[in-house]
C-alpha cells in the first residue's frame, strides 16, 4: 500500500486509450455502505453553522480540525473522524479550516478527486503540492492581525504547536487551544469510543516475551540520562503499546490496537486503558510485569512531576500535563525496535505471506476465468472475491485496509477507493491494478500487481516492463551496513526516469507483523525521514510504480526483509546486507516488453514466478484451475 505525500500523476501529450479480532469483510462492507450513504447527497450546512456558532461563543475566528486522534493515529476510529463529520471528505489525510464566512480543506493529491466529489459547495478545496497552494499552517500565517484562531490540543503535537504558535504571533494571530473540541459539542450523534476487549498476543508469534521488552527500554532510559533515578517514557502511539505489551486490540477499523497510554517508569509501569476492555487474563499479565492498570481518562490528572521522556508525536495537551520542564521529547526508541522483527516474527511472516500468496493465486485464476468468459465483474466484487478466499486461512483476523481495486483511470489514483455503490466493470482493454491485504495473527500483508485481461498497447507493455525493472533493482541490491532507503530510492525509479517517467510517492514502508500496515522510521524513498540506515530485521515494501492520469496505472509491490548476506570480497568492517523477498504471488510475464529486460532481469523474473509455482502448488493442488494459471505465469 503507498505511502505517499504529494503525489503528481504523469500527464501524457497523447493519453494511451482507456478502457482484530478485525472487522470482518461482511462488517467492513456495512461500514462502507453506511459511510457512503452518509456522505452522499448530504449537505455541510447546518453543521457548519452549528460549528461556527459555537466558535463565536468560544471568541474565535477560525478553527482548525485535523485528521488525527489524541494518539497521532495513521487511521482514526469513527469517533474521532470530526473532519469527516464536519466536511464530508472521507480521505484519510486532510486538514479542515473553518471561519465565519469559509471553509477550507486541505489535501495532497492523492485525493483531489475524491474531495472534488464528496465535497459540498461550502467549501474551497485546497490542493496542496501544487504550485501557489500553501498547506493548512502557512495559510493560518497569512490571516489577518487580530485573527483568533483555535484547536483542540490533544489533536496536535507539542512540536507542531509550539512552532506554529510561535509564527502566528509573529503575524499579530493568537493561537487558542481549548479543553473542549467544538466540533464534539456540536456533533449530537458522534459514536462512542469503542472499547472492544483486549487481547493477549501469543509468544509464539510475538517471539519476544513483554518483560524483555520493557527491560531494554529501561536500559535506553538509564543510558540517556546522568540523572539518578532516570526519567520515566511515555508511550502515547497505539502501535507501541500494543507491541511492547505483547497486547492487540480491535478500537480502530483494520488496526489491531486498543485506546491506551503506557508509562514505564524505572520499576514500574502504568497503563491507561478503557475499563470495560480489560479482562482479568490482562489484568494479570500488566500486573505480572509490576504495573497497575488505570481509567483511560485518568491520564489527564497528571504524572507526579515526574521526569518524562516521550516521543515527537505526543500531543500539546498531554506535554501541558505533563510540564514542559518536566518533558523532552526525543526519536523514539520503541519505534525503532518495534521495527526490527526478530527471529519468530520473521518466521511468521514468511508463512503468512505464503499462505495468503495461496489465497491470490486461487482468486487471481477465477478473476481471469470470469473477465475472458465475458462476465461484468466491478471492483467492488473482485476485491470482495479475494476477501472470501483469504478468510478462509490460518490466522485470518481482518482486512489491514481497504482493497484498492482499481480498473483503467481509476489505478491512476494510488489510493483509490471503490465502493459497493461506485465501483467500475473491469476492463479487458486496459490494466487492473489491486493492492490489499489482510491482517493474520503471525503477519500483516500489503500486496500489490497489476495485470492486463487482453493485449495491453505498447506504452501500457512499456510502462510496466520500468516499473518491473525498479522493482528488481531494489529486489537484488546487496549494500553495505549504514546503508539508508533514502540511498535506495534513486534505484526503483533510474529505469522509470530513462524514459521520462516517475511516481510521487515513496518506493517502500515498514510493515508490522500483526500490528499497522505502515511502521517506520525505516523506509525507501527519496526524503529526509528515510535517512535511517536499514538493518536486519526491518521489513518493508518495494512498491515502484507508474500512473498515466485519466488512462491506467501499474505498481508491483512486494514485501521484503533485509538480511545479512555473503559476499565475494568484505570489503571494510561492516556487514554486507540484502532482501529476503516474503510476497509469493506470480508477476504476468505476458505484460512484459522483454525487448527492454537484461539477461539478469529476465532470469529474476523466471526464478521470482518458478518460486511461487514450488511454494503454493501443494497449497492449491485441490483447485486445478488455479494450479494451471499458477503454472501458466
Amino acid at each position: 500500500m503507498s505511502c505517499l505525500s504529494v503525489f503528481l500523476p504523469s500527464k501524457a501529450p497523447s493519453p494511451t486509450p482507456e478502457r482484530a479480532p478485525l472487522l470482518s469483510k461482511e462488517r467492513c462492507s456495512d461500514d462502507k455502505r453506511a459511510r457512503t450513504a452518509r456522505v452522499q447527497g448530504q449537505s455541510t450546512t447546518a453543521r457548519l453553522a452549528d460549528l461556527r456558532g459555537a466558535m463565536k461563543s468560544e471568541g474565535v475566528d477560525v478553527y482548525v480540525v485535523p485528521t488525527a486522534d489524541a494518539h497521532n493515529s495513521e487511521s482514526v476510529g469513527e469517533c474521532d473522524k470530526r473532519r469527516v463529520w464536519i466536511s464530508g471528505f472521507t480521505g484519510s489525510a486532510g486538514v479542515a479550516v473553518v471561519s465565519a464566512d469559509k471553509a477550507h480543506l486541505f489535501t495532497d493529491s492523492r485525493y483531489f478527486v475524491q474531495a472534488a466529489k464528496e465535497l459540498d459547495s461550502n467549501w474551497t478545496l485546497m490542493k496542496t503540492g501544487l504550485k501557489d497552494v500553501p498547506n493548512w499552517d502557512e495559510f493560518l500565517v497569512q490571516l489577518p492581525k487580530e485573527t483568533t484562531v483555535a484547536i483542540d490540543p490533544t489533536l496536535i503535537t507539542f512540536a507542531a504547536a509550539k512552532a506554529l504558535s510561535t509564527k502566528l504571533a509573529a503575524g499579530g494571530v493568537t493561537f487558542k487551544f481549548l479543553t473542549e473540541n467544538l466540533v464534539d459539542k456540536v456533533w449530537t450523534d458522534r459514536p462512542p469510543r469503542p472499547s472492544n476487549p483486549v487481547k493477549v498476543h501469543p509468544l509464539k508469534f510475538a517471539g519476544k516475551e513483554a518483560s524483555e521488552k520493557i527491560a531494554s527500554l529501561r536500559s535506553y532510559l538509564s543510558s540517556s540520562s546522568p540523572s539518578s533515578p532516570p526519567p520515566s517514557y511515555l508511550l502515547t502511539s497505539l502501535n507501541n503499546i500494543a507491541w511492547i505489551l505483547n497486547l492487540r486490540g480491535s478500537d480502530i477499523r483494520y488496526s489491531p490496537y486498543f485506546y491506551g497510554y503506557l508509562l514505564v517508569t524505572p520499576t514500574g509501569l502504568t497503563l491507561w486503558v478503557q475499563d470495560e476492555a480489560v479482562s482479568s487474563e490482562v489484568r494479570e499479565v500488566v500486573e505480572g510485569l509490576g504495573g497497575k492498570i488505570e481509567s483511560y481518562e485518568n491520564v489527564w490528572k497528571g504524572f507526579g512531576g515526574v521526569k518524562v521522556l516521550s516521543s515527537s508525536t505526543t500531543s500539546k495537551a498531554l506535554v501541558d500535563v505533563i510540564g514542559e520542564e518536566n518533558f523532552k521529547a526525543v526519536v523514539s526508541p520503541v519505534d525503532a525496535a518495534e521495527g526490527i522483527k526478530n527471529d519468530v516474527e520473521l518466521q511468521g511472516i514468511r508463512d503468512a505471506y505464503t499462505r495468503d500468496g495461496a489465497a491470490w493465486v486461487k482468486w487471481a485464476a477465477w478473476l481471469e476465468e470470469q473477465i475472458k468468459s465475458g462476465a461484468q465483474i466491478n471492483e467492488w466484487d473482485a476485491g470482495v472475491k479475494l476477501t472470501s478466499y483469504r478468510e478462509t486461512g490460518e490466522h485470518y483476523v481482518g482486512l489491514a485496509y481497504d482493497n484498492i481495486s482499481a480498473t483503467g483511470a481509476n489505478a491512476a489514483l494510488p489510493h483509490y477507493d471503490p465502493s459497493e455503490t461506485e465501483s467500475s466493470i473491469i476492463d479487458p482493454s486496459t490494466p487492473y491494478l489491486n493492492d490489499s491485504g489482510p491482517q493474520y495473527l503471525d503477519g500483516t500483508i500489503d500486496t500489490t500487481r497489476t495485470v492486463h485481461f487482453g493485449k495491453p498497447t505498447k506504452e501500457q507493455r512499456r510502462a510496466f516492463t520500468r516499473v518491473l525493472q525498479g522493482h528488481i533493482a531494489v529486489d537484488t541490491l546487496i549494500f553495505p551496513e549504514g546503508t539508508t532507503g533514502q540511498h535506495i530510492d534513486v534505484l526503483a525509479r533510474s529505469p522509470l526516469w530513462s524514459d521520462g517517467m516517475n511516481y510521487g510517492h515513496g518506493t517502500g514502508h515498514g510493515v508490522g507483523a500483526y500490528l499497522g500496515i505502515h511502521e517506520g522510521p525505516e523506509g525507501i524513498s527519496g526524503s529526509v525521514g528515510s535517512a535511517i540506515p536499514l538493518v536486519p530485521g526491518h521489513v518493508l515494501s518495494n512498491e515502484p510504480g507508474f500512473y498515466e492520469e485519466g488512462s491506467f496505472g501499474i505498481r508491483i509491490e512486494s514485501v521484503v526483509g533485509v538480511k545479512e548476506v555473503t559476499t565475494r570480497r568484505a570489503f571494510g568492517d561492516k556487514r554486507w546486507l540484502g532482501f529476503e523477498r516474503f510476497t509469493t504471488v506470480p508477476i504476468q510475464s505476458s505484460f512484459v516488453d522483454y525487448s527492454l529486460l537484461s539477461p539478469a532481469e529476465r532470469k529474476w523474473l523466471r526464478k521470482h514466478n518458478k518460486l511461487c509455482v514450488q511454494k503454493l502448488a501443494p497449497l492449491v493442488a485441490g483447485d486445478k484451475r488455479a494450479l494451471k494459471w499458477l503454472k501458466r505465469q
